[in-house]
């Protein structure tokens, strides 16, 4: 007769994949959202629906969507799909939190390069979205912003919190520091 941990473990898992079935499927339901109301958009159907504008069709409809809500379904369609020609599957794993997390980036380097280019720096984006949390995505693209235009990339500085006094310290290389802000510190 099994223990009550093994069954409990067996129900845990059978739940977990039942999630993670689930977190497949809507995956799939956003990017065909996207492409059902890209289509709904750009072919004007939401007047033959009876509303004056895209817009009006998406918040007064029994969608009940924001404004951007819908726009944000659309633009991952319109980029992952039409314009870098990612399988539907493999977006539907990664999801919509992170797809649009990526996408300014994606956006921004756009016209910077060519496609080829481009789908490889999306799939690094995607894989670096999946690997970091959310705060360390966007600070490693704020920080990568701020080394722009210099010849040598300097990490940020580190930061934390001391346990004895609770205040800032900040951890830098003083090779790395400003000489004029380092006299400015030491005199100040």
């Amino acid at each position: 007769m099994p223990e009550a941990t093994e069954i409990q473990g067996q129900g845990a898992f059978e739940i977990h994949q039942s999630i993670l079935t689930l977190k497949r499927q809507m995956g799939m339901a956003f990017v065909e959202l996207g492409r059902l109301l890209k289509q709904i958009r750009d072919e004007g159907y939401y007047q033959v629906l009876g509303y004056d504008s895209f817009q009006s069709y998406v918040i007064n409809s029994e969608l009940g969507f924001s404004r951007r809500t819908a726009y944000n379904y659309i633009e991952i369609y319109e980029w992952y799909v039409d314009k870098l020609a990612y399988e539907v599957q493999y977006l539907a794993e990664i999801g919509q939190d992170k797809l649009l997390r990526a996408l300014p980036i994606i956006r921004e380097e756009y016209s910077k390069l060519t496609y080829p280019k481009l789908k490889k720096r999306a799939t690094q984006l995607m894989l670096e979205v999946q690997e970091l949390r959310p705060i360390d995505f966007e600070k490693k693209y704020k920080d990568d912003k701020l080394n722009e235009g210099h010849e040598q990339y300097l990490a940020p500085p580190e930061y934390f919190r001391c346990d004895c006094h609770g205040k800032w310290v900040v951890v830098v290389p003083k090779e790395d520091c400003c000489p004029e802000w380092l006299k400015k510190f030491k005199n100040g």
